[in-house]
Order: structure tokens, then C-alpha cells, then sequence
């Protein structure tokens, strides 16, 4: 299991650390005297946004998507991460931790475990369709 960013080879599922600087343009983040700000999201259209917690040893996923793209930033906490490509069958697991953004396509089983408590925002430019969230254990 690699850390975040590091290890993860699935063509849809992409990973990055938001870089800590004010300046840039673009989904960023820094901390000042004021505290935390996040620029999660930059230039993309949003048909469904979310915020959940995960407790520690709890889990939430164990589904795909046919039709949704769905966007995971962890605000705070660490989180076991396991992706399944449907159509090439790779399989990957890999840390989440705070500052990170995942993007998981379509037709890729995902399930996070709570390995800290855990907030996490997720976002899609699709709609919310409970009809397309099918069940999968990725394993992991």
C-alpha cells in the first residue's frame, strides 16, 4: 500500500496533494494567521456536493459508479482508500490524508476506511442518482 500520490497507477483514478500556496491559481491550499483555506475545487462545474465523516475503523463505500465521476478531498484525518477498475481489473490501496483530492471515475469500485476519524467534502459535475451506485467489494 503506497502513500497518496505514490503507487497508484489506475488510468481513473487520479491522486494529488493540493500544494500550500496562496499564489498559485487553481485548487490550492495555505494557512495564515486566520487559519485554513481551501480552494477544493477550480473551473469545474458541480451537480452534486457532499461532506461525510468516517470514523475510525468504520467504512463507506463499496459501490461504483456507471454514470458519476465522483471528486474526495480529505479536510482532516487518514483514510485506507481501495480502487477497482472494473474493465481492467487492476486493483489499488493507498493512504488518503488531509490536503489530499482523489478523482475516481466511472466504472471504478471504491471503499475508504476510517484509519483516524475522518471529514471528508466529495463532489461530482453529475447529479446524485441513488440508481447509480452499485454495490462491489473491491476487496482491500
Amino acid at each position: 500500500m503506497g502513500p497518496a500520490g505514490r503507487g497508484v497507477t489506475m488510468d481513473r483514478v487520479i491522486i494529488e496533494h493540493l500544494p500550500e500556496d496562496k499564489e498559485l491559481t487553481g485548487a490550492k491550499r495555505w494557512v495564515d494567521e486566520k487559519g485554513e483555506f481551501v480552494q477544493i475545487s477550480w473551473r469545474e462545474d458541480i451537480g452534486h456536493l457532499a461532506f461525510f465523516e468516517l470514523r475510525k475503523g468504520q467504512f463507506r463505500g463499496g459501490h461504483y459508479h456507471e454514470r458519476k465521476e465522483e471528486v474526495f478531498y480529505v479536510v482532516r484525518g487518514t483514510i485506507r482508500a481501495v480502487f477497482a477498475d472494473l474493465d481492467s481489473g487492476g486493483k489499488e490501496t493507498c493512504l488518503l490524508e488531509k490536503g489530499t483530492k482523489v478523482r475516481v471515475g466511472t466504472r471504478v469500485g471504491h471503499r475508504f476506511e476510517g484509519i483516524e476519524d475522518s471529514l471528508v467534502v466529495e463532489y461530482s459535475p453529475q447529479y446524485y442518482d441513488r440508481t447509480d451506485a452499485l454495490r462491489i467489494d473491491p476487496g482491500g
